[in-house]
């Protein structure tokens, strides 16, 4: 029944399944059909039709039945006796306390009541019937049920607006048997309830499709249950969905033919021109199906993506797999969710068509429960594909005279209701009218349908008559040829809009819209001070002209990690907007400032991401990075910018190692370092070979690191830069290392370390140190690497470098094992899971969590340690990690070990308990271990 209690949303928008103005002239049959199925109870259904129904601030109370159709598959001969029983039961209760049942979809009721301790008496009383009540035919019959209070609009004996979706998306948090009030109904009760009853504060909770939080109550009875399972909003789902600002409005049959596909295809694409909501109408799909993928609901957004290589890696990083060394990003993604049962919204693919397909068709024949929901102006055309048209919104056929149409027919129409909806929301008080109806209809008429467009217009009703409005349409759209609708591609209507939306802005805000455009996937204030100044635009001016291009929907406002307001562009007014800098020759000067701020934002950042600040700097920068892309990408194709994009790409390098865009970091390098030639600033070619060799290093490509590092030192040594060449000479050790070559990765530590000391450069004498303590671990030499890796986490520690830190400290951990010193090396292993944890370093955890599961076999706990391997397997898995061949052997060795200590059953028992753990969870069963240590050691 939650199904169709979900769908209410679109219910109140007037498609009524038997509206009661029908059911008052209907016959004895129809009514015993169509009404509650309550046969024996005429008078009840009469009484509530004659009932006069509560306007203006009403209380709603919703209630269905849970997992019923679960009961009617398990007691299809039994189930619609006790459903009339229910029927009876909630009916007589509520027309007991003054309330109006005005719909019933199912086994939902929709209830309005004028005051809202009446709307709580009902759910008390009728909770407590339910509970007493014998259901021999079916067991226990389990209501939730919601309560709010709030405007409504009326018509025809029935209710639409926002209240009513609140109420209901409320009722989808719930369980059976527990009745949820919203904040405003809360309040206004709380001092009226009687003593054996209270409320419980869940707090503020994200629900579906609302674009604010809501907090909720429970409404607690002495004697009914009170504990429930977690509520069913956004924050207990795994998903990255973005909070809509917005109610869905219509789409009621291709929301419902959606949902009805994402059951039975693997692969459903969304296709339609520009403009017709294709995400929106992905994104209420997605978030309406949540509970239907336990490993999530994730949106992927290629808008900003321009290079088909980074598909597969736009993927990964979203569903948080780490990029596998010397592994293809597609394979290790195909790898990472084979096991997983998500769906994956790939918005935005028709740029990319190709590589989507590729992508989609492997992961499709590979992962048997990933399900996939692409939204494209064209097909993906691969096999298993579904394609669902996205049309425009339904619009009347203005082949019948203007006086032929009736106010409750073009109510009917969404796109009637998007324009109404958004109107009244920039000014209040705006309604549907029998007057202004047929003029709203045509208005949507000349707009195609097309929902971007109707909500660009709706807004102006603030500064516009309806009149006025369509006057313009109809000056500035040259639609007709001939008489024909189809003479033009809705794409130029969406256009000509946006032309028209910009003639009307005042000349600084036509200005500032276009420079905001070298910006993508967001702007802030600042950068909108420091770039788009100048010619025209005064810096004390640009906040107002933000503000103003808000509240004319052309930007919007999205709040960033840290809480900063961020600007965004739809996709068809940057588009537009960047086809006006071009005209105006305007666009090399602007991407250039555009350039010149994240070069200064990136070698402000650098510094800091070695250091205490790195886990804010690293956030800040992630959230910039197509920004960091885009000027990078503007600097190869324009030479004389060259210089900037290396400065920005040598300042970049750590960021790239940290979030594991490793392959992208390396070829902005390669395109670069070519593009640049001879004539570069040696310092800062320098600074990007030593970036680029880092990179190819993390990718096993270790003859490409040695070249790039042997370039960058012979540079320094040249300019005698001492730091730089210790920091190179440390990183030549690790590569010579890798690559087999230990007697010169020694040497290259040990001048690395002379160099350190020398000079007291903390980060290179930690590298150095945790140089050689490596080699000395590969000579079995436990004791030496433990003394040297101390000496480096002393100055890892002291360079306040937390990412240096949590590697020592995880490989001292090991040696700690390796001697025996468990207590150590529970307390180095705590400090790396903890920083990690903090970070977001997430590829150090499995070997953490495996060796404190080393350690609780050797204290006899296996079964402990069998499921600290199975949350290691998991997050290893979930990041498309592999271990080397020495690594294989010595794990496999573990877990035959363990499968010695326990029975089979309990190993499997256990470790699918550890796998079933996410991240978070498992660094937390980790902990627990380390506490216990701790208690006992007290």
């Amino acid at each position: 029944m939650s199904e169709e209690i979900n769908q209410y949303s679109r219910l109140s928008s007037g498609t009524s399944t038997f509206p009661a103005q029908h059911l008052a002239d209907a016959p004895a049959d129809t009514l015993r059909t169509h009404v509650h199925r309550v046969v024996a109870q005429p008078p009840t259904v009469v009484q509530s039709l004659l009932m006069k129904p509560p306007g203006g601030n009403v209380t709603l109370l919703f209630t269905d039945i849970e997992h019923s159709t679960q009961l009617w598959e398990k007691n299809p001969r039994t189930m619609g006796s006790a459903l009339a029983q229910h029927d009876l039961l909630v009916r007589t209760i509520a027309e007991r306390h003054n309330g109006y049942v005005f719909k019933t979809v199912g086994d939902a009721f929709c209830i309005a009541f004028e005051g809202a301790m009446d709307a709580v008496r009902v759910a008390v009383a009728a909770q407590r019937k339910l509970a007493e009540t014998d259901w021999p035919g079916t067991g226990p019959i389990r209501v939730r049920m919601a309560i709010h209070t709030g405007e409504v609009e009326q018509r025809d004996n029935d209710y639409f607006g926002p209240t009513l979706n609140r109420v209901a998306r409320l009722l989808s948090a719930g369980h059976g048997g527990q009745t949820l009030l919203s904040r405003v109904t809360a309040e206004m009760v709380r001092e009226l309830l009687p003593d054996d009853t209270s409320l419980r504060d869940f707090g503020d909770r994200r629900l579906k499709d609302l674009s604010r939080p809501e907090r909720i109550f429970q409404l607690v009875v002495h004697d009914l249950p009170a504990d429930f399972p977690p509520l069913r909003s956004m924050e207990i789902l795994p998903n990255n969905l973005p909070a809509q600002v917005t109610s869905f409005i219509g789409r009621a049959r291709e929301m419902a033919d959606l949902k009805r596909l994402l059951r039975t295809t693997r692969l459903l694409t969304l296709i339609g021109p520009g403009g017709t909501g294709k995400t929106r109408l992905s994104l209420q799909a997605a978030a309406e199906m949540l509970e239907e993928f336990p490993h999530g609901v994730w949106l992927v957004e290629f808008a900003t993506v321009s290079d088909p290589a980074l598909v597969a890696e736009t993927i990964a990083n979203i569903v948080e797999v780490r990029e596998a060394h010397g592994r293809a990003p597609l394979e290790t993604l195909a790898a990472a969710l084979h096991n997983r049962h998500l769906l994956l919204v790939l918005d935005n693919c028709e740029h990319l068509v190709a590589a989507c397909a590729q992508t989609a068709a492997t992961l499709l024949r590979r992962c048997p429960k990933v399900t996939i929901l692409a939204s494209s102006r064209e097909a993906l055309n691969i096999e298993g594909e579904t394609l669902q048209p996205v049309p425009p919104l339904g619009v009347p056929e203005f082949s019948r005279r203007e006086n032929e149409f009736k106010s409750g027919e073009i109510a009917e129409l969404e796109a009637v209701q998007l324009f109404v909806e958004r109107a009244s929301a920039v000014q209040p008080g705006f309604a549907l009218t029998t007057g202004n109806a047929p003029l709203i209809a045509k208005i949507c008429w000349r707009l195609d349908g097309i929902p971007l467009a109707i909500e660009l217009a709706a807004v102006r009703i603030k500064v516009l008559s309806l009149e006025q409005i369509f006057t313009r349409l109809d000056d500035r759209f040259r639609l007709l040829s001939g008489g024909s609708r189809t003479a033009l591609p809705r794409q130029q209507t969406l256009g000509a809009l946006i032309d028209w939306s910009y003639d009307l802005l005042s000349e600084p805000e036509r200005i500032l819209l276009r420079r905001l455009t070298v910006f993508v996937a967001g702007r802030t204030l600042e950068m909108a001070e420091d770039v788009c100044v100048g010619e025209g635009l005064d810096k004390n001016s640009i906040f107002d002209l933000l503000s103003t291009l808000v509240e004319k929907s052309l930007l919007t406002i999205e709040s960033g990690p840290a809480g900063e307001i961020r600007y965004t562009l739809l996709e068809s007014v940057w588009d537009y907007g960047d086809e006006k800098l071009a005209q105006l020759g305007e666009s090399l000067r602007y991407r250039g400032r555009h350039l010149d701020y994240f070069v200064r934002l990136a070698e402000q950042a650098e510094s800091k991401l070695f250091g205490k600040d790195q886990k804010a700097w690293l956030e800040k920068m992630s959230v910039e990075h197509y920004n960091l892309n885009t000027a990078l990408q503007f600097s190869v194709e324009h030479s004389e910018f060259i210089g900037l994009g290396l400065r920005l790409a040598g300042a970049l390098a750590r960021y790239w190692e940290a979030h594991s865009y490793l392959t992208e970091g390396y070829e902005h390098f390669q395109k670069l370092l070519e593009k640049a030639g001879d004539t570069m600033d040696p310092l800062v070619r320098a600074k990007a070979e030593v970036g680029a060799g880092r990179l190819s290093w993390c990718q096993d490509r270790d003859a490409d690191a040695l070249r790039h590092y042997h370039t960058a030192l012979t540079i320094y040594e040249a300019a005698r830069m001492t730091e730089q060449i210790g920091s190179v000479e440390a990183l030549l050790g690790f590569a010579e290392r890798s690559n087999g070559n230990g007697n010169a990765g020694r040497a290259h530590f040990e001048r690395a370390k002379a160099i350190g000391e020398e000079q007291r450069l903390e980060r290179v004498t930690a590298m150095a140190m945790h140089g050689l303590a490596s080699l000395a671990a590969d000579d079995g030499n436990f004791v030496q690497a433990r003394h040297d890796k101390e000496k480096g986490l002393i100055s890892a520690r002291a360079s306040g470098d937390q990412w240096m830190v949590a590697l020592i400290a995880a490989s001292l951990g090991k040696d700690c094992f390796g001697q025996g010193d468990f207590l150590a090396a529970r307390t180095f292993l705590r400090e790396s899971l903890v920083i990690s944890r903090d970070l977001g370093n997430k590829w150090v955890v499995p070997y953490a969590i495996e060796l404190l599961g080393d350690i609780c076999a050797n204290e006899s706990d296996a079964q402990k340690a069998v499921r600290l391997y199975g949350a290691a397997s998991a997050q290893r898995e979930a990041l498309g990690m592999s271990l080397s061949v020495m690594q294989r052997i010595s794990y496999h060795h573990a877990l035959e070990r363990l499968h010695g200590l326990v029975s089979d059953h309990t190993f499997v028992n256990e470790w699918e308990k550890g796998h079933a753990l996410d991240f978070k969870a498992s660094i937390e069963l980790a902990m627990e271990d380390t506490r216990a240590e701790q208690r006992l050691t007290a």
